[in-house]
């Protein structure tokens, strides 16, 4: 190729490698949706333990999920702290959709999180911004 050719050549290479670009990094975004269920502020004040449900769409499960966030914090992302699935309806209770679980503060730097037996975790931190978590396995 030389010349004009070569060059349509390259601008229509560019052209549909853009549109490549577009359509594979058009699903980067988080297309997922937090909704709060409860917040705990810690004794001292300083953190809260919120527990929020994360739904993904369609194709994933409703996951209960902790983060240990300052007061006046909304969660983004994924819990910092605990993420469960109810494992297919195994770890269920009532009309939430993932498994069920409860976040209790011992002390300002002690957390306590209770979950459903059956729940599949996908995260169990041992400590977060400090604060050292531990859990109970609840058979509900």
């Amino acid at each position: 190729m030389t010349g004009r050719a070569a060059l349509d050549h390259v601008s229509g290479m560019r052209a549909y490698l853009a549109v490549l670009i577009a359509v594979a990094t058009s699903g980067c975004s988080d297309a997922c949706q937090n909704a709060v269920a409860s917040s705990g502020i810690s004794p001292d004040g300083t953190l809260a333990a919120v527990m929020f449900q994360r739904d993904c769409g369609a194709t994933t499960g409703f996951t209960t999920q902790i983060s240990i966030l300052r007061p006046s914090e909304k969660p983004k992302g994924s819990g910092n702290a605990f993420i469960a699935d109810d494992d297919h309806g195994a770890a269920r209770v009532g009309t939430w959709e993932g498994p069920w679980a409860e976040a209790k503060w011992l002390t300002p730097d002690h957390l306590l999180i209770r979950y459903a037996a059956k729940s599949r975790l996908f995260k169990r931190s041992d400590s977060v911004s400090g604060v050292k978590i531990t859990y109970e396995v609840v058979d509900r």
